[in-house]
């Protein structure tokens, strides 16, 4: 028999089919030229970036009306605006930080003591499991690391103590997605940059945070009970002098978010310097204390870094650029009207709202779904009276469980390579764990206080003053302007700050009324409804009166 092995021929059918849509969609009008384009895009395996950028320049072209590479401009200038807030310095940081201590023994030390604290009680093993996810998460950042991390370590702990092999992959993989939910959060960074109709304070965010990871935690953990006093599994005597040195041990990776969000909440720094902190102390931790990671080691992992930022701020921009489109357009405008004409309910616009994050998170990963999701629903959110911050905590969770859902639950495929085990296996030992985590995204649905009342208590009471805000540019667009003008800001005799074009009138002697100085001048026609124009409509009018 040959040694060489035979194979299977794929099939030519969908390929023909995916061919044949490409060439027929353009047929149907606009939205199927761009609907083309996107499938053109993922046959040819096109980055994220590429298509987002894509789907952004066509849509201005086709719907927009633009059609010179000057009307562009609205890209340079979300570039600009990106450019300007400083709460973008904070994402690299975190994920620095996070990637340092990762490459560290930081997972077993958090283990270990774990495991020294829960691990007397009916199912405490697996239990110490869920909390070392949650630890590990709070310092990562990232689900899939903590799926590599704690799972690796713990996965044949929980087999050798006779737990079941689908229970023990399943928590693992569940308790790995809290990575994106529990603070420091890279998409609880994103979210205000990208939520632009509200001002957000990533550190109330981070705030906000806290209460529904420690809620889906403790309905995981209560299920190990569960688990354990039904399956009798061993447990180990509780010692303190064994949890004294696992606390000795882990001490300076338990300290490591205790530093971070216990320095924001006091009020110490924001958001941006505690990850500026979060580096120094990770590179200090793992480098001159644990001696984990060696000095030379530390330009290839800051590169990686730098790599993943680099795509995923031309996501941001295009994104950020296509929210402008579909402001232009009113598409927002006309969601929340439709919303408003189906006579909803809050709790029923809730429902609707779960179940689309649901169906979302299942075909789309979370910064995707971000950058295309939030400038259409918010706007419809905050008409349905749920809070910004709110709004952002459900769409998390939502978006945490699509980890766990086929076709692209990334956390599915990276334990299924983990634990060499089919997707199937996966599929099925996640599933009694998304039960749960359902029953964990209701309480955080409907019960706000778990979120935003935990929040406030912690950014207003635990301080005893509000944490010092991110600093934020003082106007732009989703930026309110403050009801108080400037000192430095020209106003009016009754409190009024002119705009960029009333200045420029006036200097040109027309009056901020759009008449002249002497009373006989007309205004420009463009500002007769009251619209201030742009700089850029500005130039744009100057160059056609010209002769």
């Amino acid at each position: 028999m040959s040694a060489v092995a035979v194979v299977k021929k794929k099939s030519p059918i969908p390929f023909a089919i995916a061919a044949g849509l490409v060439l027929l969609l353009p047929l149907l009008g606009k939205g199927g030229l761009l609907a083309s384009a996107i499938l053109l895009s993922a046959l040819a395996g096109a980055p994220l970036f590429f298509i987002i950028g894509m789907v952004t320049v066509l849509s201005f072209i086709l719907w927009g009306g633009f059609h010179q590479l000057n009307e562009f401009s609205v890209l340079i200038e979300r570039i600009r605006t990106l450019a300007d807030n400083p709460t973008l310095l904070a994402i690299p940081l975190f994920i620095m930080s996070g990637a340092v201590m990762s490459k560290g023994h930081i997972s077993r030390r958090l283990i270990d003591f774990a495991e020294a604290l829960v691990g007397w009680v009916p199912g405490g093993l697996a239990m110490s499991g869920v909390i070392a996810c949650m630890l590990f998460a709070a310092i990562s950042g990232s689900s899939p690391a903590t799926v590599i991390a704690i799972g690796g370590m713990m996965g044949p702990t929980l087999l050798a103590a006779n737990y079941s092999e689908r229970f023990s992959h399943g928590l693992l993989t569940s308790a790995g997605s809290l990575g994106i939910l529990i603070p420091p959060s890279i998409p609880m960074i994103i979210y205000p940059i990208v939520n632009q109709g509200s001002f957000i304070e990533v550190e109330r965010l981070f705030a906000s945070g806290i209460g529904p990871g420690l809620v889906i935690g403790s309905i995981l953990m209560g299920f190990c009970f569960v688990q354990g006093v039904r399956n009798k599994t061993p447990r180990n005597p509780f010692a303190l002098k064994k949890l004294g040195i696992a606390l000795r041990d882990g001490f300076w990776a338990l300290m490591f978010p205790a530093l971070v969000l216990g320095g924001i909440y006091l009020g110490f720094f924001n958001a941006v310097e505690a990850a500026a902190i979060s580096v120094v102390y990770a590179v200090v931790v793992e480098v001159f204390i644990h001696g984990a990671i060696r000095i030379r080691e530390l330009p290839k992992i800051f590169q990686e870094t730098g790599v993943f930022l680099g795509s995923l701020l031309v996501i941001m921009v295009a994104a950020l650029a296509f929210s402008e489109f579909l402001e232009g357009q009113g598409i927002p405008q006309a969601m929340v009207e439709w919303i408003r004409s189906m006579n909803l309910s809050q709790w029923q616009f809730l429902i609707a709202l779960n179940v689309l994050l649901l169906v979302v998170g299942m075909a789309m990963d979370i910064l995707s779904a971000m950058f295309v999701f939030v400038p259409l629903l918010a706007p419809v959110a905050t008409a349905m009276g749920v809070s910004p911050i709110h709004f952002g905590i459900i769409f998390i969770v939502n978006l945490e469980i699509g980890y766990l859902t086929p076709p692209v639950g990334l956390n599915l495929f990276v334990a299924s390579a983990l634990f060499e085990k089919p997707i199937g296996h996966m599929i099925r030992s996640v599933m009694p764990f998304i039960a749960l985590m359902l029953v964990g995204l209701g309480l955080v649905t409907y019960v706000p206080a778990i979120s935003i009342g935990l929040g406030d208590v912690i950014i207003d009471s635990l301080s005893g003053a509000p944490a010092r805000p991110t600093p934020t540019p003082s106007s732009g667009p989703g930026m309110p302007l403050s009801d108080e003008p400037d000192e430095a800001t020209p106003a009016g005799g009754d409190g009024h700050v002119q705009s960029l074009e009333e200045m420029m009138r006036e200097l040109e002697g027309t009056g901020t009324d759009g008449e002249a100085g002497d009373g006989t001048g007309a205004a420009p026609s463009s500002a007769d409804d009251g619209h201030v124009q742009s700089l850029e409509e500005m130039m744009r009018e100057a160059q056609e009166a010209a002769p």
